[in-house]
């Protein structure tokens, strides 16, 4: 039974990793780096540290990191303060459902606490959530499955209860480490199939996901764990 849903942020929640690699590519446009697109795809689902380290291994110890990442986020911030933080199919549909049932909710996410907490905000999902659990909160992070299993304990729920939601390879590795139900539902780029081995199950959307819910805890279908 499902007793505590667990959403990835980026790519998950939201529509985000298409908004970074675009921001990144103009930052490196801007400071005339080569921030390509493999470099930025080493990005996802890394820790702040971990991208500050690939970022310094690409393009060298003397290119000034956190002046580039500042610049990236300007222009994040001036894209979304325009359009407003896009959001994933489904979302608000399945965390009305999931506050109905008064099953408790929770975000582990790779991204560091005070950009997390004001994306969420700005979407207007931060009130639905019982906790938010972010890169820096935990030593390992994905494809350990630690910032799950950190998530799971501040619901209140075992691991084997939770229900993780992910789009990146990173995260479907923790995700099934965790122990409990894995849901995967794609973004931008394409998972091998020997990660995916062993998944509860693949979904097109989250609005395919309370279908799935109410079949699990009404005892119908437990999915495949």
């Amino acid at each position: 039974m499902v007793r505590g849903v667990i959403f990835d942020m980026d790519g998950t929640m939201f529509d985000t990793e298409h908004l970074s690699t675009v921001t990144w590519q103009m930052a490196g446009e801007k400071l005339e780096l080569d921030i390509n697109d493999s470099l930025i795809e080493s990005f996802r689902g890394g820790n702040p540290a971990q991208i500050r380290r690939l970022f310094s291994e690409a393009l060298g110890p003397d290119v000034d990191y956190e002046y580039v990442k500042e610049v990236k986020h300007e222009f994040f911030e001036m894209l979304t303060e325009r359009d407003g933080i896009p959001i994933k199919k489904g979302l608000f549909e399945l965390m009305d459902y999931l506050k109905e049932e008064q099953i408790p909710m929770a975000v582990a996410t790779s991204t560091a606490r005070d950009r997390a907490v004001d994306i969420i905000r700005r979407a207007g999902a931060y009130g639905y959530l019982s906790a938010c659990i972010c890169g820096d909160a935990v030593e390992k992070s994905k494809p350990a499955p630690d910032i799950f299993w950190k998530a799971a304990e501040e619901l209140g729920c075992s691991p084997a209860e939770c229900l993780v939601l992910e789009d990146s390879t990173a995260g479907v590795m923790a995700g099934k480490a965790a122990g409990g139900y894995i849901i995967y539902i794609p973004d931008e780029t394409d998972i091998p199939e020997t990660v995916l081995d062993g998944i509860t199950a693949r979904m097109g959307s989250l609005l395919e996901v309370i279908d799935w819910i109410k079949s699990t805890n009404t005892g119908t279908s437990r999915g495949q764990r």
